[in-house]
């Protein structure tokens, strides 16, 4: 305790001494950073409002220590003071908040004395045996969840664990496009419990009917062909889903040699009306992606876009980004690949199979309200291929692809010396796309 507010007394003093120097020297000011000045001045009232604490829990005065402790971890968060405060609101009878903050001292703090870090284990027992520990599971992330009217998990996770005392609660979560979730249970004394919150697509609008077209004209009866005239008509040939398509004249029958066709030396007309060449493609649709610093799903949206140089070769760019749909390690963590794929493909009927480079990254964040915040961020340049089938109209058709890459090093996640997640250098994805070409 003395040695705390030595440290404040002599901090103090280094700034009061540097004040003059500051204050005669105008450019020496202007090069402070002032973040590095507000962290500075951050730690200190930290570090008084610890030493308060610590000061009247001695005293035996719980409110002001409580209030004391409840500043400093309002500056930031620490596992000793969470530890400190949550014993005193054990002992106040508060043994929801007393738990979550003990959790923490429990699984964090390294810095306690053997003898405090006893104190810990034996308060945070007292607290498990009086609330239940609530894994709570919402269908889709939220925008807005509340407990029993209060606002909580501002990070929008979709799984995440709270304390709460026996007795009836209630959970609501809210997202736009959807119904309301709500749940409500009784939770157990000491024990703990699951409790899902299902968020229900809202239904869509109902279509308008067109109005519907006045009905063409009976077109003329044909004029009968002269006897001894031959019957001339044209014929479709080639195969239009595969940008081979055109027409050749028949007369009686019989096609005409080449040189008797009028369109024989004309490139061939496709299934519209214009001439074959090289075709293309865009379309949109779901992807689920395996191996985003997990091997649970995460399911996000394509954009893809084709290029046909040849009727069995094409070069495709997919765009895609997909989100974790659960934490990680058991930890409240989010994660999210988002990146591009180029690829070379060959064709064969409605098969193809494509060569393929990945350029992206996979993203992981941690973010709760008495914990630090986390975030890692790895670039994934990959090779790997991708097999699938493809079927295309005359406009629209459809794409079911898997593509596999391998990447140059494994997805490893560590959070306070503990090792959460190890992921081999390998990520598989499934989508389906809806295309239209042109």
């Amino acid at each position: 305790m003395v040695s705390g507010r030595l440290a404040v007394v002599v901090v103090a003093s280094g700034l009061g001494l540097a004040a003059p120097v500051l204050a005669d020297d105008t450019s020496t000011a202007q090069g402070v950073d002032p973040a590095t000045i507000s962290a500075a001045a951050d730690e200190i009232r930290f570090a008084e409002y610890a030493s308060r604490g610590d000061r009247a829990r001695a005293a035996g005065k719980i409110g002001d220590a409580v209030i004391a402790y409840s500043d400093a971890l309002a500056i930031r968060s620490d596992p000793l003071i969470a530890g400190r405060l949550g014993m005193l609101l054990v002992k106040m009878g508060r043994h929801a908040q007393a738990a979550d903050l003990l959790h923490t001292a429990v699984n964090r703090d390294w810095s306690a004395s053997p003898t405090e870090r006893k104190a810990f284990t034996t308060a945070y027992g007292i607290a498990r045996d009086a609330v239940c520990m609530v894994d709570v599971q919402v269908s889709h992330a939220p925008e807005t969840t509340t407990i029993d009217g209060k606002p909580w998990n501002r990070a929008r996770m979709n799984a995440f664990f709270v304390f709460l005392s026996p007795g009836e609660h209630e959970i609501r979560a809210t997202l736009t496009g959807y119904r309301d979730g709500r749940a409500v249970f009784t939770a157990c004394k000491g024990g703990s419990m699951d409790v899902p919150v299902t968020l229900t697509p809202l239904p869509p609008d109902p279509p308008i009917e067109p109005t519907p077209a006045p009905k063409a004209p009976p077109e003329p009866a044909a004029i009968p062909r002269p006897p001894g005239l031959p019957e001339v008509r044209m014929e479709p040939l080639g195969e239009p889903r595969l940008g081979m398509a055109g027409a050749v004249a028949v007369v009686d029958g019989k096609p005409l040699p080449k040189q008797e066709d009028p369109y024989g030396y004309d490139d061939t007309p496709g299934g519209d009306g214009k001439k074959s060449g090289v075709r293309g493609s865009i379309g949109a649709g779901p992807v689920m992606v395996l191996g985003v610093a997990s091997w649970a799903p995460a399911v996000g949206v394509v954009l893809s876009g084709s290029v046909r140089l040849m009727p069995v070769l094409s070069l495709d760019l997919d765009a895609r980004a997909a989100w974790l749909t659960s934490g990680i390690g058991g930890r409240p963590l989010q994660a999210m690949t988002a990146g591009g794929i180029a690829s070379i493909c060959g064709h064969w009927h409605w098969l193809f199979g494509c060569a393929s480079g990945h350029l992206g990254i996979i993203r992981v964040e941690s973010t709760q309200d008495i914990f630090a915040n986390s975030s890692f961020t790895w670039m994934k340049p990959g090779l790997g291929g991708r097999l699938g089938a493809q079927w295309v109209g005359s406009r629209l058709g459809a794409r079911l692809s898997v593509e596999l890459i391998g990447f140059a090093s494994r997805t490893r996640i560590d959070i306070e010396r503990t090792t959460i997640a190890d992921q081999p250098a390998v990520m598989a994805g499934v989508s389906a796309v809806g295309l239209w070409s042109f």
